[in-house]
């Protein structure tokens, strides 16, 4: 290697210009006056004895006390260890930096394409850490366990999370009992395979699938409206079909959906029961963050309002919207991407249920 090139790398290993010249020149004289050295690696007088402390320190030369200070470069072992741990050092940061450069921002309104779902996996948890409202889960019992403490962390700031594990599950730490004390919203199962999939806040979409291993990749949206279909395969694909595990409060009715309210609360609802509610979600037109909290007093299907008694998802497709009556008066409120109503509902809780019979 050329002496530029090395000076290049030792300076990229930590030396200074001053540091890296004067150790070569020791290289090359061997015990040497410091100030001879200085003369010829071009260094001034006044900073060589500094220079030459420093790198005393730090293992790369020894100095001789005679009529004037010598120094001669020390046994290598210690500087080629740290040379080499640099050069490792560097080489990872490089694949590093490189695998960050290709991850997309996830918080950006756009559709990226990625090679790995380990780049999905690693933005899901990011986004997660980071959830106000809500997270949607879906995965297999590994991705389930890699991501439990980021989806626990959230739920136990105040995060609805509803988790949906796929697969059948050997992991003796997913189950009833081990998720007994878990701040987790809901947890369900079911044996079937399905894809990772996660919403948080409704805003970001993560997919990636867990089979054609060969095939790898992932899709993230950024988009609220774009969300919705990921939303949508989260609840009829994983989470309506599978079976409860887990849920943190008995006495709580919790839905990030309003379809799934709607599809539950209409068949109480036509019966005669009263439903109190509490929504948060967005004013559509402020955007606002919004809660109210009143009796259910109709529920809206389709353009014409149709009065479903128990509607099918495939009804619940289309628009859907209830109202709640307040003490400020009746609040509309639609579901995903509502415009016409004067809330987005993002949560929506059950306060109580009144049986029929009562006045």
């Amino acid at each position: 290697m050329e002496t530029d090139r090395l000076r290049e790398a030792l300076e990229r290993a930590g030396l200074t210009e001053y540091q890296a010249a004067v150790y070569l020149g020791l290289l090359d004289q061997g015990t040497a006056p410091v100030v001879d050295v200085a003369e010829q690696a071009g260094v001034p007088t006044s900073q060589v004895y500094d220079v030459v402390r420093t790198l005393e320190d730090r293992g790369f030369v020894e100095t001789v006390e005679r009529d004037r200070l010598h120094a001669r470069a020390d046994e290598p072992g210690d500087v080629l260890e740290e040379l080499r741990s640099t050069g490792e050092l560097l080489a990872t940061a490089a694949d590093e930096i490189e695998d960050r450069w290709e991850r997309p921002d996830p918080s950006e309104h756009r559709v990226s394409v990625v090679k790995r779902q380990r780049t999905v996996i690693d933005n899901a948890r990011a986004a997660i850490e980071e959830a106000t409202v809500s997270v949607e889960f879906a995965g297999n019992p590994d991705q389930f366990g890699e991501l439990r403490s980021a989806l626990e962390t959230a739920a136990e700031r105040g995060v609805v999370v509803h988790v949906s594990i796929n697969g059948p599950i050997t992991d003796t730490n997913i189950s009833a009992e081990s998720l007994a004390d878990s701040a987790i919203t809901e947890v369900r199962h079911s044996e079937s395979p399905g894809s990772f999939l996660t919403v948080v806040d409704r805003r970001q979409g993560f997919l990636s699938p867990n089979v054609h291993g060969k095939d790898e990749y992932g899709i993230q949206v950024g988009d609220d409206l774009l969300t919705f279909f990921f939303h949508w395969a989260f609840l009829t694909t994983g989470w309506v079909p599978a079976e409860r595990l887990h849920v943190a409060d008995e006495d709580e009715t919790v839905y990030v959906s309003i379809e799934e309210f709607v599809r539950h609360a209409a068949v109480l609802w036509r019966e005669g029961a009263g439903l109190t509610v509490t929504v948060t979600g967005r004013d559509t037109e402020t955007g606002e963050t919004v809660t109210v909290n009143g009796e259910l007093t109709d529920i809206r299907l389709g353009d014409g309002n149709a009065s479903v008694i128990n509607p099918t998802y495939d009804v619940l497709g289309g628009t859907v919207a209830i109202v709640v009556a307040t003490e400020a008066g009746e609040t509309d409120i639609g579901g995903w991407g509502a415009v016409e109503e004067d809330i987005e509902a993002e949560i929506v809780r059950v306060e109580s249920v009144r049986s029929p019979d009562v006045a």
